[in-house]
C-alpha cells in the first residue's frame, strides 16, 4: 500500500474531508488530492504532521507494506464516531432553538408581538449554524448574533455604526447631545471590527494561490455599492420615500435597506478575508 493510498485510508476513516486535512496540514487541497493520486509526495514536516493526526507512527505510514491498519484504540475511536449520529454541537442546537421555541411562545402569549421573534432571532440563527457547521461554531454564532442585535438596532432605532464614518450626521449627534446613540454607534463599530480581525486571523493561513476569488468578491461590492449611490438618486428612489413617509411604512423600508446593506458588508468582509488570505499565501512562498 502506497503512502497516498495509506493517506486516503486514513483519512476517511478519520470522518476527514480532503480540504479539513488542509487546513490541518496549512496546504491546499489539491496538494492533498495529487498526494493520494500519487502524483506527488508531502515533504518530511507534513508527514509528520500527518503521523500525529493519524495516530500512528512515521514508519508505519512511510513503510509500504500490503496489509495496513491503525492501532486498537484509534480504529475504536474511529468506530465510536462513525456510531455517533447526533454529535454534542447538535444537542447544542437542539437546546438552542428550544429555548427559542419557549421565548417566542411566552412573550407572544403575554402580548409581546414581534419583540419575541427578535429576542429569540440569535438563539435561532445560533441554533441553526450549530446543526450547519462542523468547525468554528463560536465565532459563526458571534457573527449571528451581531447581525441580530445590528438589525434590530437599525430598524428600531436607525442607529448603525455608519453614522461615526458621516462627519455630518456625526458632528449633529453630538452638538444635539444624543451620547447614547452615539455610544451605541461606536459599540457596534467596535463589535464589527473585533469580529472582522478575529475571522482574518482564523482563515488567513489557510491557503489560496489564486487572486480570482477576492477580485469576483470585491467586484460584486462595488456594484452594489454603485447600484445603491445611483438608485439613491433616481426618481423611482424619490417615488418610494414619497410612500414610505405618506404612508408610515417606514419600518418594512428599514428593514429591506438594512438586509442590502448587511449583503454587500458580508461580500466587502469576505473580500477582506480572501485577500489577506491570498498575500499571506504568497508572502509563505516567497520565505
Amino acid at each position: 500500500m502506497t503512502i497516498g493510498e495509506k493517506i486516503y485510508k486514513l483519512r476517511t476513516e478519520k470522518n476527514l474531508s480532503q480540504g479539513e486535512l488542509s487546513e490541518l496540514l496549512e496546504v491546499s487541497r489539491q496538494s492533498v488530492s495529487k498526494w493520494e493520486n500519487g502524483a506527488a509526495t508531502p515533504d518530511l514536516d507534513k508527514i509528520i504532521k500527518l503521523s500525529e493526526i493519524f495516530g500512528i507512527t512515521i514508519d508505519e505510514l512511510v513503510k509500504s507494506e500490503e496489509v495496513f491498519s491503525p492501532p486498537e484504540e484509534k480504529a475504536r475511536e474511529i468506530i465510536i464516531k462513525k456510531e455517533s449520529s447526533f454529535p454534542p454541537r447538535k444537542i447544542i442546537g437542539t437546546v438552542l432553538l428550544s429555548l427559542s421555541l419557549i421565548v417566542t411562545v411566552v412573550l407572544l402569549a403575554a402580548g409581546g408581538g414581534i419583540v419575541g421573534l427578535v429576542l429569540s432571532s440569535p438563539l435561532i440563527l445560533c441554533g441553526i449554524i450549530c446543526f450547519i457547521f462542523k468547525k468554528n461554531i463560536g465565532l459563526w454564532c458571534a457573527w449571528a448574533t451581531f447581525f441580530a442585535i445590528d438589525m434590530y438596532l437599525r430598524v428600531a432605532t436607525g442607529i448603525s455604526s455608519a453614522v461615526i464614518l458621516n462627519f455630518q450626521t456625526l458632528l449633529f449627534m453630538i452638538r444635539g447631545g444624543d451620547f447614547i446613540r452615539l455610544l451605541l454607534a461606536f459599540a457596534q463599530l467596535a463589535a464589527i471590527a473585533s469580529l472582522v480581525f478575529i475571522t482574518i486571523f482564523r482563515f488567513m493561513k489557510i491557503p489560496l494561490e489564486s487572486k480570482k476569488l477576492p477580485i469576483i468578491f470585491w467586484g460584486i461590492y462595488g456594484a452594489m455599492k454603485i447600484l445603491l449611490a445611483v438608485f439613491s438618486l433616481s426618481h423611482l428612489y424619490k417615488q418610494i420615500m414619497n410612500y414610505v413617509l405618506s404612508t408610515m411604512n417606514t419600518v418594512f423600508y428599514a428593514l429591506c435597506h438594512s438586509l442590502y446593506v448587511w449583503i454587500y458588508t458580508g461580500f466587502f468582509i469576505v473580500a477582506v478575508v480572501l485577500t489577506v488570505r491570498y498575500f499571506y499565501t504568497k508572502k509563505r512562498k516567497t520565505i
